[in-house]
């Protein structure tokens, strides 16, 4: 029996873990202890962190396992890729790993490859990063070097700004790193693409719709298939495939977000990821747009015996993910979330522990939010579907500032 090893146990694995059951794969899991539902799914857990990749390679080749894989786990790429290549396993090299890991990185690939670059510049100390400030000489936007979900990002206007939210940002990279690029005011765009033996295919586009909240860099909408003239189209998906090709991806999915410049017209690459969508993009939206369900597809070029692209839809529907927060403080009172479950055209929401004394204690990043994933046959439907929602959920909180309802903007 062949066996597969899956770095991590939580929700968004748990598909992958049933699939690869299901198709008769002995599935092993590493994971820390806790509450995650791949644990009990699998067929042997071994309880550690699975990004320490000398744990994972040391374990694998005991195992003797076929393939190693992840879904929608950005920390895990690396660890695949550096275990993979260790072991002789398919996979992505270790280089193209780290590419895709590292904003950095992306943008001295981007600009070698010829390709229109936000200008930028990486931070090891303060004293860098204000420096970097200083030769943007406008409006900025700090990152961590090597973060996710969002966290450690910050608009930077002047110099308190900076001093402010620099610890923030170099908490969250975990070597301790920032870069700093140059704001730019536009439509934020997404590129969802399936790759293998180096040729890439579109699987799906989307435009991301960000929250106003300060300090908050998370989507609020997520609406597919993007609504563009057809010339505009062609433009970012020429882009998207110049990126992922130079990057060097050999096999898998990609989930990467751009930014189309209002006042020029120019594409950027904000972030490329070699891994599924998270926040439900991976688990739901794509398998509404386009028909296919991926895990499969995972676990086919995790064991090296995808010999063909699946067949699939670009534009099967019109879907999205609607997002809210939970003001800072206790809810007092709450309606409409069940009938909201029961709406045939939402698929999924995340509502489970929202109730009656709920404390919300920050808004820092998309952890935080409340989701939904809703369909319909048109744009226009869907946003009718998405106001509908709204005016569903009835959400009192009791805040600093008084009373105050979900923020959705």
């Amino acid at each position: 029996m062949n066996k597969l090893m899956i770095l991590g146990a939580g929700e968004f694995q748990l598909p992958l873990i049933n699939r690869a059951k299901e198709r008769g794969l002995y599935t092993i899991t590493v994971s820390p202890d806790g509450d995650y539902p791949g644990l009990a799914a699998a067929d042997k857990v071994y309880y550690h962190d699975a990004t320490d990749t000398d744990f994972i390679i040391d374990t694998a080749g005991k195992e003797q396992v076929s393939g190693i894989a992840s879904d929608q786990g950005e920390i895990f790429v690396r660890t695949i890729a550096g275990a993979c290549e260790a072991l002789g396993l398919p996979g992505n090299p270790y280089s193209v790993a780290e590419i895709y890991t590292d904003k950095g990185l992306m943008r001295r690939r981007g600009r070698e490859l010829g390709l229109p670059t936000i200008e930028s510049y990486e931070a090891a100390s303060y004293g860098e990063a204000e420096q970097a400030f200083r030769d943007i000489g406008a409006t900025s936007i700090i990152k961590p070097l090597d973060g996710f979900s969002s966290r450690g990002v910050y608009k930077i206007e002047n110099l308190d700004d900076l001093k402010e939210h620099y610890p923030r940002a170099v908490q969250e990279s975990r070597r301790g790193r920032v870069i700093l690029e140059r704001f730019v005011n536009g439509r934020v765009l997404e590129v969802d693409s399936i790759i293998l033996n180096g040729e890439v295919r579109p699987l799906m586009t989307g435009e991301i719709w960000d929250f106003s909240v300060p300090d908050v860099f998370s989507s609020r909408l997520r609406l597919y298939p993007i609504t563009e003239e057809r010339d505009s189209l062609d433009k970012l998906l020429d882009y998207n495939r110049r990126i992922n090709e130079g990057f060097g991806a050999k096999q898998g999915i990609t989930h990467n977000e751009y930014m189309l410049d209002r006042d020029t017209g120019e594409i950027y690459l904000i972030e490329a990821a070699l891994r599924s969508g998270g926040a439900m993009v991976g688990s739901y939206i794509t398998q509404l747009q386009t028909g296919l369900d991926t895990s499969d597809f995972i676990i086919d070029t995790a064991l090296g015996i995808a010999d063909s692209f699946p067949e699939f839809d670009t534009e099967k529907c019109h879907c999205g993910t609607v997002a809210f927060y939970i003001p800072i403080g206790t809810i007092e009172s709450i309606s409409g979330l069940d009938e909201v479950d029961a709406l045939e055209y939402v698929h999924k929401t995340t509502f489970s522990k929202l109730s009656e004394g709920f404390v919300s204690d920050r808004i820092e990043d998309k952890d935080q939010r409340q989701l939904m994933v809703v369909s319909a046959d048109s744009r226009e439907e869907l946003m009718e579907r998405i106001a509908h929602i709204r005016d569903m959920i009835d959400i009192r909180v009791r805040t600093p500032e008084g009373v105050r309802g979900p923020i959705w903007e």
